[in-house]
């Protein structure tokens, strides 16, 4: 770690009078940079920021930049990084997830003020409920601060969420036209209240009280549907058994839709205060892995493991203490690290690490997820590549 840039934890001075003299002051210039997945700033005669990168092959990156030849910015512009470049840093990442993790903060850290622009970030879907406001609704949003009430997610994108908002309306009979719920109970009944398909608080069949009630148990299925699924499936089954077939069917239909709930595109679903994994992520060497703690807003990277812990127990005390400690962030920056986590969840598993619920961590669980992480495929790191797969200018 240094002074000037805390986030890498190497660095190394190029001067081109020296280290590019010759081809072989050069080659022993490369040689004190490894061939490895990394983070990386170039900076100036001044030291300020000229290009942050994450390559694959740190050795190789430099080799094209700094060993001759103009190298192209953009459509027109081109740039002799040996004239200019005087300091190289960086930090070893091991996978995406840490990869993406550090290259968002040491973004914000270098460009505080262009960085999200630049970086063409990716949000984090969720929707907002708050039962207890007057006209109570769910709305879709990746905006998870300044407000009351719950937050469910994360969804991959804003379709998906708006899907989840229509599923629940549907199920519970929720209003669907907002701007005639605000007039209640002088609103006239909705198109969905005159096909029974609402309870009514616009027209006043319901008190607008009762219908918080309604949403605030929505809420709660959301939040934990099993019960409610469990519930309702006995009620199918009563009513069938009382040879009230259009009622079971009618039964029938909300808990197929609540099905959908843990699964498929819903499978993530949960309250953003449950936003809670320990994620395990390969580590330097074969067999190695990196622990890192997730809560609504932070990241940490907390152990490292040379093979399965002997007494795991222990261990999972230790992480939930930590956890249980962890002072939750859901400020922009704090969205941001939810936004990456999310984005990893929503790839292939057996691409990019484990995340396990904190709720679900187990002796087993954690034991399955290291065997799980040394099956999945190892990164590549090429030898005639940089391998790049985020690139910044500054402004």
């Amino acid at each position: 770690m240094n002074e000037r840039f805390p986030i890498f934890d190497h660095a190394l001075p190029y001067d081109p009078s020296t280290d590019g003299a010759t081809s072989e002051s050069f080659e022993a210039f490369l040689k004190r940079a490894p061939a490895k997945w990394v983070v990386y700033l170039l900076t100036d005669e001044r030291d300020q920021p000229m290009q942050l990168l994450c390559v694959k092959n740190l050795r190789y990156s430099l080799k094209r930049r700094l060993g001759g030849g103009e190298q192209i910015i953009g459509p027109t512009r081109r740039v002799d990084y040996r004239s200019i470049v005087r300091n190289v840093y960086w930090r070893r990442v091991d996978s995406a997830f840490e990869a993406d993790l550090v290259y968002l903060e040491a973004a914000r850290d270098l460009f505080p003020q262009t960085y999200r622009g630049m970086l063409g970030f990716r949000p984090a879907w969720f929707i907002h409920v708050n039962p207890h406001t007057t006209f109570p609704r769910y709305i879709k949003t990746f905006n998870l601060t300044g407000q009351t009430g719950t937050y469910f997610g994360p969804l991959e994108d804003k379709h998906t969420a708006q899907r989840l908002v229509h599923l629940i309306e549907s199920v519970f009979d929720l209003c669907r036209d907002y701007s005639i719920l605000i007039q209640s109970p002088s609103g006239g009944p909705c198109p969905w209240k005159q096909m029974d398909k609402c309870v009514g608080p616009c027209d006043g069949t319901i008190s607008l009280h009762e219908y918080g009630q309604i949403v605030n148990f929505s809420a709660e299925v959301l939040a934990d549907p099993a019960p409610h699924l469990a519930c309702e499936t006995q009620r199918m089954k009563d009513a069938a058994a009382e040879l009230r077939f259009e009622t079971a069917a009618k039964i029938k239909q909300n808990i197929d839709q609540l099905s959908q709930l843990g699964k498929g595109p819903f499978r993530h679903v949960r309250p953003l205060r449950d936003f809670r994994f320990l994620s395990l992520q390969r580590g330097p060497l074969a067999g190695t892995a990196k622990l890192f703690l997730i809560t609504p807003g932070q990241i940490r990277e907390i152990a490292g493991l040379i093979d399965m812990p002997a007494n795991p127990s222990d261990l999972l005390r230790w992480i939930l203490h930590l956890a249980e400690s962890a002072v939750s962030q859901l400020d922009e920056i704090g969205a941001e690290r939810i936004g990456v986590v999310a984005h990893q969840l929503f790839i292939a598993k057996h691409r990019h690490g484990v995340f396990l619920p904190l709720a679900d961590l187990q002796d087993r669980t954690l034991a399955k997820a290291y065997r799980d992480l040394q099956n999945q495929k190892p990164p590549e790191t090429p030898e005639e590549s940089e391998g790049v797969t985020k690139e910044l200018q500054a402004m």
